[in-house]
């Protein structure tokens, strides 16, 4: 059963980029959740390929999808925002790149690597989701939530982060200790399954050019 969890949390990355081909969106940067939607579904190609079937050492795919992934969720964050939170960005973008490049002298210790890159940004999307709640309650902007893309994204990468803030932090010690592997696998996949679900109905919902 949990292989099927696996599998379904797996493959349905692929989802949200199907449609956007279907409608002619793929390179679309004026929506700025393209990149990250393109990026889990490359993601999900090398998750299937690269360490399902080929088992491929992964330490140097982790180590790109860091970056990769902090810069499509930094475009995300700063076309969304605009110019109100520079100083913002540009503390973040100092912060992350000085732990970034930090990560590599634990090369050889996996999942340190991966805590050092995450939980950074993990702070950054804990940071920009609560200023974009804030502002919803108080502008009042958006009248129906429900129907706006940007609330389900901004809630997928949300309740993504925050389930698996404590993985990454103590990443290196449930592989010590691996009586309670399962349980952190099973909440990781749990939290990709909402991610990603949270990714399809958002794309479905972007209004059509």
């Amino acid at each position: 059963m949990h292989q099927v969890l696996f599998f379904a949390a797996l493959f349905i990355g692929i989802i949200p980029y199907s449609i956007l081909i279907k409608r002619k969106k793929t390179f679309d940067f004026k929506e700025s959740i393209i990149p990250f939607v393109c990026l889990t579904a490359i993601a999900t190609l090398y998750e299937f390929f690269g360490s399902v079937i080929l088992k491929i050492n992964t330490s140097y795919w982790w180590q790109l999808y860091s970056l990769l992934e902090f810069s499509t969720l930094y475009y995300f964050f700063y076309k969304l925002f605009g110019s109100s939170y520079k100083k913002t960005f540009l503390v973040f973008v100092i912060f992350l790149s000085f732990t970034y490049i930090l990560s590599f002298v634990f090369w050889e210790e996996k999942f340190i690597t991966i805590a050092i890159n995450k939980l950074p940004l993990t702070f950054f999307v804990f940071t920009f989701s609560f200023k974009w709640y804030r502002e919803l309650f108080q502008k009042m902007d958006i009248e129906n939530p429900w129907q706006n893309s940007t609330f389900y994204f901004i809630s997928g990468i949300s309740i993504y982060y925050s389930s698996t803030f404590f993985l990454f932090l103590l990443s290196k010690y449930m592989f010590i200790d691996n009586g309670y592997l399962y349980d952190y696998w099973l909440i990781n996949v749990f939290a990709t399954l909402i991610l990603r679900v949270f990714l399809i109905v958002g794309v479905w919902k972007m209004r059509q050019n």
